[in-house]
């Protein structure tokens, strides 16, 4: 049986024990917990030393890699004390596996989300503050709602668990405003003690967790960055459609092919079938309904390679990827290492593959300028979105305004990411509010009157059509013929009889004959001014710029990894942090897999240049006044004087050097 203790007084690290102060649970008695619940012998790397700080009360940040057992870290305590733990998860479909899979264990656990409905919701928050579960797991924006404000003091809230915590940090690469409210949120529940677990964060984003999150001294355990069986390579070339093969013929099993645009997606998964290469493809423009279906065909074993953007892959457990290919050069080394890791979680051998030719990095450069607008793009999108909600200068809104990318896209000339990245900018100067996204509500709003609706459903000759589209029209509010309206994919499921991929599809079916506008539930952004409309919004220009060069370094950083011919595994690991042996001897730059590099006479030359100037300690910038060689040369020169004992390079993917004594001597003899 399971003993249950009670967090008292955290500030002097003391537990009590039915009135008594005792002991922290033990190694021993935690194991035991591991083996009845989860059926394990013993804790992976790093687990146990991440639940003993917590059982003590203290705060910590955890870096476990994927497919670590990060969960465990927070679900075992919540069963070593007393009181509810919180989690708070990005993904409505990962905190509902985990309900699952806890409550398959005899574990109560409930998750709050917007796949429930307004009564489910309070029935949840009632169940939590009357003590039924031991976790609950919510998204980030539901700490700033009402329900969550009038309940959370009087919830006995033992441990807050802030899962994908690189959420909160701009150097991660996935940031999401909302979780810059955790710890205001974590003051309305008494202060609990916080964990923060994440998968990937260099030290920069680590600083950046501790601090948004405002952890108190916490401890910091990073653990297994390291995958032994993912074997590393990067191949410079020019027809990437042989290598491709290549991996495809030399590596059974199922694969994932990451290309950087939608555009490569299709090309390259209309490629591979001409060529009889059975694949799935999925990416952000297509409609929701065929991406689960490409989901779904992929991970049962139906089609064998996904072609996908860096869209796919969040959430999806399947362990017997063999290989992760990236066609084109990924945008953070954060990114192409989450993705690279979705390969080999059966722990078997498998590999990572980066295509990699200079011209691909034109690509990466236009997305950070589509995704990073100035502080003028920003003030424009604000105008665009106030412009077609019709809201006045100096006036607020009746209620949220959905905002239409398409149309703000035609007022602005910006990329969808471009205005994505707008909007989340001015939720975080709070010019307005972001509202959650609601996974069973879309927007609808008709193109077209009301009779000339029912006129096209009795034209039709097919029944159900005409019957789904009758429905619709009962079902929706005056309004939507006027301007966007949410509507309840729940209540037309009741009232057409049709399951939820053929409603998607019978209402893209209409959409496309222009009977109405449609965004489906995840493409639904909805906004909520916090203040009348200003005549001339001030933006944060500091922040703008600092979340462009920002992406620019960590595109940097990948740019040097695709270009050096170094060790790769430690190269990946040094970059997180952890320390590594100078050779893996498992990737393609320690197997020597690539030819030779020759010198030609006038590369010696600008290799006496080089030598000079790193001698006298110039940065890389000032190497060369005017006339300098291509960098990819230089680089290829760099790499050439490293592997020839001639540089040592202070950090794997840093540009600071310092000569050998074989380069002082090789300098002296040419003076």
């Amino acid at each position: 049986m399971v003993r249950c203790y009670r967090f008292s007084e955290r500030a002097a690290n003391r537990i009590v024990r039915c009135g008594v102060t005792t002991r922290y649970p033990t190694y021993d008695e935690a194991r035991n917990v591991l083996r009845v619940r989860w059926g394990h012998d013993d804790f992976r790397s790093g687990q146990w030393d991440v639940i003993e700080r917590v059982l003590s009360g203290r705060d910590v940040l955890a870096i476990l890699p994927t497919g670590g057992g990060k969960s465990v870290c927070y679900q075992l305590p919540a069963l070593l004390t007393e009181g509810l733990t919180l989690v708070v998860s990005p993904l409505i479909a990962l905190m509902q596996d985990q309900v699952a899979a806890l409550r398959a264990r005899g574990i109560e656990a409930a998750f709050i989300n917007s796949s429930l409905g307004a009564r489910e919701i309070d029935q949840r928050w009632t169940d939590a503050e009357h003590g039924r579960y031991r976790l609950l797991y919510i998204a980030p924006e539901r700490l700033e709602t009402d329900r969550f404000l009038a309940r959370a003091e009087r919830m006995r809230i033992a441990l807050l668990a802030v899962d994908e915590a690189h959420c909160i940090s701009e150097w991660g690469h996935d940031f999401r405003p909302a979780y810059l409210e955790i710890p205001q949120a974590r003051k309305t529940m008494g202060d609990p003690p916080t964990v923060a677990l994440t998968a990937t964060a260099t030290p920069e984003a680590r600083k950046d967790i501790v601090r948004h999150l405002e952890l108190r001294s916490p401890a910091v355990i990073v653990r297994g960055f390291d995958r032994p069986n993912l074997v590393w390579s990067i191949f410079q070339t020019e027809n990437k459609r042989s290598r491709v093969l290549d991996v495809i013929e030399s590596i059974p099993g199922p694969g994932i092919i990451y290309s950087a645009t939608r555009k490569g997606v299709e090309d390259w998964a209309r490629w591979l079938n001409r060529r009889n290469v059975s694949s799935a493809s999925y990416h952000g423009g297509m409609k929701a309904s065929a991406r689960a279906l490409m989901q779904e065909r992929w991970i049962s074993g139906h089609q064998r390679i996904m072609v996908a953007t860096n869209a796919f892959g969040m959430g999806i457990d399947k362990a017997d990827v063999r290989f992760v290919l990236h066609a084109e050069l990924p945008s953070t080394l954060e990114g192409y290492y989450q993705e690279a890791g979705r390969a080999g979680r059966d722990g078997k051998t498998a590999y990572a593959v980066l295509l990699y030719h200079s011209s691909d990095e034109e690509t990466p450069h236009r997305l950070i300028d589509e995704s990073h607008p100035s502080a003028a793009e920003v003030r424009a999108v604000y105008e665009a979105v106030c412009n077609l909600a019709q809201i006045a200068v100096g006036a607020l809104q009746d209620g949220p305004v959905a905002v239409d990318a398409a149309a703000v896209s035609r007022l602005t000339g910006f990329a969808y990411a471009k205005i994505r990245t707008a909007v989340d900018q001015l939720a975080r100067q709070e010019s307005w509010r972001v509202m959650p996204a609601r996974k069973h509500y879309g927007l609808i709003r008709f193109t077209q009157p009301a009779s000339h609706i029912r006129a096209y459903a009795a034209r039709l000759t097919n029944a159900s059509l005409a019957g789904f589209v009758r429905e619709l029209l009962r079902a929706v509010h005056a309004d939507a013929f006027s301007s966007w309206w949410e509507i309840d994919l729940r209540l037309l499921e009741r009232r057409s009889g049709l399951q939820r991929e053929r409603l998607l599809r019978g209402l893209e079916y209409c959409s496309e004959r222009d009977l109405f506008e449609w965004r489906e539930p995840d493409r639904a952004l909805r906004i909520e001014l916090l203040h009348p409309r200003s005549s001339k919004l001030p933006v944060d220009v500091v922040r703008v710029r600092r979340a462009r060069k920002r992406a620019e370094a960590r595109l940097e950083d990948m740019i040097r990894y695709a270009r050096s011919q170094g060790c790769r595994r430690r190269s990946l690991l040094t970059y997180f942090g952890e320390d590594a042996p100078e050779r893996c001897e498992t990737c393609d730059a320690c197997l020597g897999r690539h030819e030779p590099f020759v010198l030609t006479a006038e590369d010696e030359r600008v290799v006496h240049h080089l030598l000079h100037q790193i001698s006298a300690k110039r940065p890389r910038g000032e190497w060369f006044a005017e006339g300098a060689p291509p960098r990819y040369r230089i680089d290829r020169l760099i790499n050439w004087m490293i592997n020839e004992g001639y540089l040592r390079q202070m950090r794997p993917l840093g540009n600071a050097f310092e000569l050998t004594e074989k380069a002082e001597s090789a300098l002296a003899a040419l003076e």
